[in-house]
């Protein structure tokens, strides 16, 4: 036997039994490794990962026991089996080696037949369980490899064994094997139907033939190859084209869905009959002429177009009834459709009546070809759009009325966001002056002053403070419309927590609760969305009733929007100031009763606006409000 491939750990504190067993081993041909203590033993385990291990007990530090433990405990050397070896022959020490994990004992001192035996035995072992372990590797391969095929084929594949009653004719089929084409084919699903009895699912077998076509394969062995309509029910049906053959006590059949081939030979034998009804009682007009043009059959509806009668037409070509100027358009795309390069084509052209009229119509034009491609004939469909065209024209000129309008529009809005910006940055300056000198005077002349003055500086002060609130209220409604940051995908649960996290302060002086359900990931502008959430959430804590505010913040998906919800519990809406709200510096309460610009909810409004959804509210006085808005996702 050649062993130079087997690699054999020993593990001994007694440097003779080591050399012994080494140089035994490596007689046999066996590749082998030593260590002298336990802690050498395991590393030697991890780095050569060796086939057997011989292990002795007693040995300093660690016994034998406690390193095949950790063998035992380590994934990497979990399945390498050990031989114990010791001079402790009693039976609780041999109990003692299996209970740890050991595949053999071997006693001290040792006898060379036996320790070859019994190494020779472990070897064959750990060979026979590799053989194993590639068979059944090949077989999952295999099994696997005929899944696949079977998952994969666009043909139904079923099998069945045959079931006898006691005087061995065939009384029913069980079910063996459904694929999952067979399981779309017949509607029966895979995982409920193997096992069970075939006339029990399927009844209608016996009637329409099937069952008897089987059982004919199964007693004479011959195979079935036809075509075969099956009707399970009102709602399926199809013609399918069936392959059976015998297999041991059974049928494998396969079979595939026919029935657009079918329904086309079927199209095809009223193909004629249709085109003939479709020509004559068509309300566009329909005409069949030469490569060249001429008219080779002409329906009703095209005649009362051209006011032409049938027998009229078909003296003359269509060049003859187009208007001059459309003629070389009509060449060109000819010439492209009878070289293949185009399949058909469709253009408005001017068509001249028999009292010389000239009316409007859109001609699309079709090429008929033989086996071999050849062009032979050409189908034209006439619709007269002469109405349409005098409508477009009325519209036209509608049209460019109203871009006229939205472009002086579009500019007069550019310019009033620039001046909203320009004025309220400028603003600032002088303001901040004010305010600056209003402070001075209140620390250096406060006590020369009287209450009445001292309360006119505090007015001036307080008043500068809401102005400089109003501008930055302003330049922030200003740049939203200006904002050309790309979109991008953004978490809404963070967005969520960071807004939270910027209304700390007022969250924990009202002592609220604000929560959220799961919120989506939608495309937009981080920074302007952080602001849409902290406004509303803001708005609900301020505008708190008499209770803790209670917020709650969710989200659903409605058609082609993200619909979010901002719900609270405060003094609510009264429903004729709903549209006011959202309109810049309108405002429900004076200073003293809310602080505020007004200006919030105009910028929450013109952002959803630039995300390309819409804000709305839901409230009513004294029951808390829902702010809703929607975002494309």
């Amino acid at each position: 036997m050649d062993n130079s491939a087997i690699k054999v750990l020993v593990v001994d504190d007694q440097p003779r039994n080591l050399r012994f067993l080494s140089k035994l081993l490596t007689a046999q041909g066996y590749q082998v490794y030593r260590a002298i203590c336990g802690q050498l033993a395991l590393k030697a385990a991890i780095t050569h990962c060796p086939d057997l291990i011989l292990l002795d007990i007693r040995m300093p530090e660690m016994n034998g026991y406690e390193v095949c433990l950790r063998l035992k405990s380590t994934a990497e050397t979990e399945q390498i089996p050990v031989i114990f070896l010791s001079v402790l022959d009693d039976i609780n020490d041999k109990l003692q080696a299996f209970r740890v994990g050991g595949a053999d004992y071997i006693a001290k001192p040792f006898q060379v037949e036996e320790v070859l035996a019994r190494i020779d035995k472990q070897v064959g072992l750990q060979k026979l369980q590799q053989q194993l372990k590639e068979q059944n590797a090949q077989l999952q391969q295999s099994q696997s490899l005929l899944a696949s095929i079977l998952n994969s084929s666009l043909d139904g594949v079923v099998a069945y064994s045959a079931v006898r009653n006691s005087q061995g004719n065939i009384v029913n089929f069980q079910w063996l094997l459904i694929n999952p084409a067979a399981e779309k084919i017949s509607g029966l699903p895979l995982k409920e139907i193997v096992g069970k009895n075939l006339l029990a699912e399927i009844s209608e077998l016996r009637k329409n033939g099937l069952f008897d076509l089987y059982v004919s394969v199964v007693e004479t062995g011959a195979t079935v190859d036809q075509e075969f309509y099956y009707e399970h029910d009102r709602d399926t049906s199809a013609w399918l084209h069936i392959v059976a053959v015998k297999l041991n006590d059974g049928v494998a059949v396969t079979f595939r869905n026919i029935t657009d081939r079918k329904l086309a030979e079927i199209a095809l034998r009223e193909s004629e009959e249709r085109f003939r009804a479709i020509f004559e009682q068509a309300a566009v007009g329909i005409a069949k002429t030469g490569l060249g043009g001429q008219f080779m059959r002409v329906n009703p509806g095209f005649c009362q177009i051209v006011r032409y009668a049938e027998s009229e037409l078909l003296q003359q070509n269509f060049q003859a009834i187009t208007q001059p100027d459309d003629i070389e358009a009509d060449r060109e795309n000819l010439r492209l459709l009878l070289s293949g390069e185009i399949q058909t084509f469709s253009r408005e052209k001017r068509l001249i009546c028999k009292d010389g009229e000239v009316r409007w119509a859109n001609v699309t034009v079709s090429a008929m070809r033989d086996a071999e491609g050849t062009p032979q004939y050409l189908i034209c469909a006439i619709q007269d759009i002469s109405e349409r065209k005098l409508v477009q024209e009325l519209l036209q000129g509608s049209l460019d009325t109203q871009t006229r309008y939205a472009q002086e529009l579009t500019r007069s809005n550019a310019e009033l966001e620039q001046f909203a910006y320009v004025a309220s940055h400028d603003l600032q300056a002088p303001l901040l002056t004010i305010s600056g000198y209003a402070q001075i005077l209140e620390k250096r002349y406060h006590n020369q002053l009287d209450a009445q003055g001292n309360k006119f500086i505090r007015n001036i002060v307080n008043s500068c403070g809401r102005m400089q609130a109003l501008i930055d209220d302003l330049l922030e409604y200003s740049r939203v419309g200006r904002s050309q940051k790309p979109f991008e995908l953004i978490d809404c649960n963070r967005v969520f927590e960071d807004a939270c996290a910027n209304l700390q302060l007022a969250i924990r002086e009202n002592q609220a609760s604000v929560t959220r359900g799961d919120l989506p990931g939608v495309r937009g502008d981080s920074f302007q969305l952080l602001q849409l959430f902290q406004n509303l959430i803001g708005n609900a804590i301020k505008y708190r009733s008499s209770d803790a505010p209670v917020v709650q913040v969710g989200a659903s998906h409605q058609g082609d929007n993200w619909v979010f919800t901002v719900h609270d519990n405060g003094i609510g809406i009264a429903e004729q100031y709903h549209p006011r709200i959202f309109q810049i510096f309108q405002r429900l309460h004076t200073q003293k009763e809310y602080s505020g610009t007004g200006i919030g909810l105009a910028i929450c409004q013109k952002i959803v606006e630039r995300h390309g959804g819409r804000l709305w509210v839901e409230s009513q006085p004294h029951r808390g409000s829902t702010f809703y808005f929607s975002i494309p996702g």
